[in-house]
């Protein structure tokens, strides 16, 4: 089994010949398929809990949180800049302080920015960019989900806030830690959707911009109500989640790919009339083949629940999704080298090439989103220096940005 595995890989790496679609020997160059829908159920938070919140606390914009900012973005170092595309090539990077940029217990994963957000791609008079992180088991709370607000006004002089997720209880006296892999983001009007976790019945968490509440206790390593206030873990603010879906067929399954999907990434896709969001989910098995959805956008930007789109793709390992004027991107991700990102379609599908491999993309890349306002796809990497040095690569975590006419 494990020779069949690396053949297929190596295969895949190379774009390999082409194979019936479907079988285990299907390539990352087989253009996508049609699959079954898959659709979703939404269960919104008590509007009484929220507004118990929010006379509760201070309730402050997202505006007033990237003003605020407590660490500064960074040039980039050797070994971040390393971790970056080699085709095509980033015209934009950032990197963080020493502290996120070594942390442990913090690991980065979903993006999307202001240029999601609002059709001027500002939210209010800032550009912003936001990071979104798990916990992991270092932390002691595996899960628990944070976002490193950047303010990018200034790209020289780029800064970050971090907030906390957090679930209101029934009645809004107190509130818990989300729990998210926050594998994919997407910003759309005040809604910000970031996914769950796998092998569960919860598909997509949805946070609010008009729901930031300002914390009273940022001492206490609690969360929730306490005796000096309310608190997260020390952080000044939190952001409140006001509803959820759930997969319609259930539980997901991270080990099936013919039964309920588990959402691993997701993404804001403009282009189409309404706005939709797009997903896609991660087999590091190379016989199992992800499936991307397709779930238009209703009123009060939230979805329908229905979708509109399902597709198989034989990329392996898709850490990222994005779609754009009927065009896929999905970011395949290597445990020892570059990534790939393919461009696909039910034609075809294509990815950049380097010397002559697709090997690539980002070192550890994770998720995409397009900023149609300045025609930037955004991405950022996942592992600190000190992971890469321990398995001998050179790479770091940085946040970058490539056109979207240079995907193919």
């Amino acid at each position: 089994m494990r020779i069949r595995k690396a053949l297929l890989l190596a295969l895949a790496v190379a774009a390999g010949a082409l194979a019936l679609p479907g079988t285990a020997s299907a390539a990352y160059s087989d253009p996508l398929t049609t699959t079954t829908k898959q659709n979703l159920v939404w269960h919104a938070t008590p509007a009484a809990a929220l507004t118990a919140l929010d006379n509760a606390l201070p309730n402050v914009s997202l505006n007033t949180v990237v003003n605020d900012p407590s660490y500064a973005m960074t040039g980039c170092t050797t070994a971040e800049k390393a971790a970056l595309p080699k085709a095509p090539v980033a015209t934009k990077s950032l990197c963080w302080d020493s502290e996120r940029a070594g942390s442990t217990t913090w690991v980065p994963q979903g993006i999307t920015t202001s240029g999601d957000a609002d059709d001027d791609g500002l939210w209010g008079a800032d550009k912003i960019i936001l990071s979104g992180w798990h916990g992991t088991d270092a932390l002691g709370r595996y899960n628990d989900a944070r976002i490193q607000a950047v303010n990018y006004n200034d790209p020289a002089s780029a800064a970050h806030r971090m907030m906390y997720l957090a679930v209101p209880n029934s009645t809004g006296s107190s509130f818990s830690a989300a729990q998210a892999h926050m594998g994919g983001m997407a910003w759309y009007g005040d809604k910000i959707y970031v996914t769950a976790e796998g092998n569960t019945s919860t598909a997509i968490r949805v946070f609010s911009t008009k729901h930031i509440l300002q914390l009273t206790d940022t001492t206490s390593n609690a969360i929730g109500k306490t005796s000096g206030g309310y608190a997260a873990y020390t952080y000044k603010y939190a952001m409140m989640q006001v509803g959820y879906y759930t997969y319609a067929g259930g539980t997901c399954s991270m080990a099936s790919d013919t039964g309920v999907p588990c959402f691993s990434s997701l993404s804001l896709d403009r282009s189409t009339t309404p706005a939709s969001i797009v997903t896609t989910e991660y087999f590091s098995d190379q016989s199992l083949h992800g499936r991307l959805y397709r779930f238009p956008m209703g009123a009060d930007y939230l979805l329908t629940g229905t979708a509109s789109e399902a597709f198989r793709s034989y990329v392996g390992n898709m850490q990222g999704v994005l779609s754009h004027d009927g065009k896929w991107y999905v970011a395949h991700s290597s445990a020892t080298i570059n990534g790939q990102l393919w461009a696909q379609t039910t034609a075809a599908s294509t990815s950049a090439t380097c010397g002559s491999t697709t090997a690539c993309w980002a070192i550890h890349p994770e998720a995409l989103t397009y900023d149609w306002s300045t025609g930037l796809v955004w991405s950022q990497s996942e592992w600190s220096t000190a992971d890469c040095a321990a398995k001998d690569q050179v790479c770091g975590r940085s946040v970058f940005a490539v056109p979207l006419t240079s995907l193919g």
